[in-house]
């Protein structure tokens, strides 16, 4: 085994807290974007089943016409 100096070790204890960051904070930023299109999407389907639902209500309340 290659026998390091100090400076090599500090080196490579900082390369690895560094990787270790940033490594969380892409984790982090992927569940936050994992939340905001859940969320999205939950609102998108609210919106498109209240747009059904009016569309539905809307046609309930014309006035039927007379076929005469």
């Amino acid at each position: 085994m290659k026998r390091r100096t100090a400076r090599q070790l500090v080196r490579l204890l900082s390369d690895l807290r560094h990787a270790s960051h940033c490594s969380t904070l892409r984790a982090a930023a992927t569940n936050r974007a994992i939340a905001l299109a859940s969320t999205e999407h939950e609102a998108d389907v609210a919106e498109s089943d209240d747009n059904t639902e009016a569309a539905r209500d809307a046609r309930q309340d014309k006035p039927a016409r007379s076929r005469s």
